[in-house]
């Protein structure tokens, strides 16, 4: 698993900037904090850390930033138990033909390649469906 922080890199339209992401856990909740030179320092409180990290997304979504890690690609999603067990801090990469392992939420990736946490949300939701339907059939 990752330590924290990690050095990322954000995307707003085509400027790509670097950002360090931190995290960490506090009592029973977790804490994600984004900084870089490009904007204000964006930090969120949840009970777990892809959560807090969706909350720190959806912040900076409103300013046009994406942030690169793999918690924020399309078919990335923690279980429950990765979140109850884990802190959210794995999840899992979804195709349509099942579960295709565990990533680090926290892993710098390309920023290209991430999504809105509502687009990550209505992709990992169609995904779990097609898998459902599989298993039933």
């Amino acid at each position: 698993m990752i330590q924290s922080p990690q050095i990322i890199q954000v995307l707003n339209g085509d400027a790509v900037h670097e950002a360090k992401v931190s995290w960490w856990r506090e009592g029973a909740r977790w804490a994600v904090d984004i900084t870089s030179q490009a904007f204000e320092p964006t930090a969120a409180e949840a009970a777990d850390a892809f959560e807090a990290l969706c909350v720190v997304r959806e912040a900076l979504e409103q300013r046009g930033w994406r942030i690169g890690v793999t918690g924020a690609q399309a078919d990335v999603w923690p279980s429950g138990m990765a979140r109850d067990q884990g802190g959210g801090l794995r999840a899992y990469r979804m195709t349509t033909d099942g579960i295709a392992g565990l990533v680090d939420t926290f892993q710098p990736v390309n920023p290209t390649t991430v999504v809105t946490v509502a687009a990550q949300r209505a992709e990992t939701d169609r995904l779990y469906e097609e898998i459902q339907h599989k298993n039933q059939s």
